[in-house]
């Protein structure tokens, strides 16, 4: 078998079970910074992956789905982002100007699975209720859906790994180059507002002083992510064991 076909092939599967989990069991393995070292991996180049999920999960940090509003999606741009800059050998760049265009079409097509596709198996699942049928339950109700996220995104991630940029290149193209540019800008700005709204949720003031001295070892001693990483487990445990350990506790183990 065609080694590209193969890898397409294992893109596409991975890009369905993570919209599948996405709508079940929400395990995050959705998320661009799982999806991108998982289709790095399959693509052989594990470091691009890593890079390339980082970036854009940096883009998509604050992005959730609320009410009926539906975001525009990460999973599907991050695993042809990372596809692409395996292949092309374009880097952090190229995914940024290419996962943006793709998680708008993306978000167009969820929308009409939410809205159109999905409401019409529930229709049937509530028919199969009226009629006591089990078997139509489970079928409309789980094994149809979910069956659609091959159709909706597993395929077309197949399609536009396996054909080449190309294929995806024709609807890319049919946007202005200075709006393509302008998205590549926007995405590292969209990535710092999503930080931003992140830190917004950090409601108690005696854990900033944790951040910023993440901050300080980030951006002045030059310390990289794994080593941020490790301050942070550090800092949780002083924490611990400096001021929730010692805290008094009444004799049936409850804190006073």
């Amino acid at each position: 078998m065609d080694l590209l076909l193969l890898k397409a092939i294992l893109v596409g599967v991975w890009v369905t079970i993570a919209f599948i989990d996405s709508h079940t069991f929400q395990l995050h393995i959705f998320r661009p910074i799982f999806t991108g070292p998982i289709v790095g991996l399959i693509m052989g180049d594990l470091q691009s992956g890593l890079v390339v999920g980082a970036t854009v999960e940096l883009m998509f940090l604050a992005v959730i789905f609320v009410g009926t509003a539906v975001p525009p999606n990460p999973t599907i741009s991050t695993a042809i982002a990372t596809a692409f800059a395996v292949i092309g050998g374009g880097g952090a760049k190229l995914a940024i100007a290419t996962a943006l265009p793709i998680a708008l079409i993306g978000q167009i097509v969820e929308t009409l699975q939410n809205t159109v596709i999905n409401v019409y198996f529930m229709h049937r699942a509530e028919r199969a209720i009226e009629k006591l049928d089990l078997r139509g339950l489970i079928y409309n109700n789980t094994i149809f859906p979910m069956a659609m996220n091959l159709v909706l995104y597993g395929l077309p991630t197949f399609l536009a790994i396996y054909f080449g940029a190309e294929y995806v290149q024709h609807i890319i193209n049919a946007i202005p180059d200075k709006v393509v540019k302008g998205l590549a800008v926007g995405g590292g700005l969209i990535g710092a507002v999503g930080f931003a709204l992140l830190l917004k949720s950090i409601k108690s003031k005696t854990l900033w002083p944790f951040f910023f001295l993440g901050f300080f070892f980030a951006a002045y001693m030059k310390v990289n992510m794994i080593g941020i990483g490790l301050l942070a487990v550090i800092c949780v445990a002083l924490y611990y064991y400096l001021k929730v350990a010692k805290q008094p506790t009444e004799p049936g183990g409850v804190e006073k």
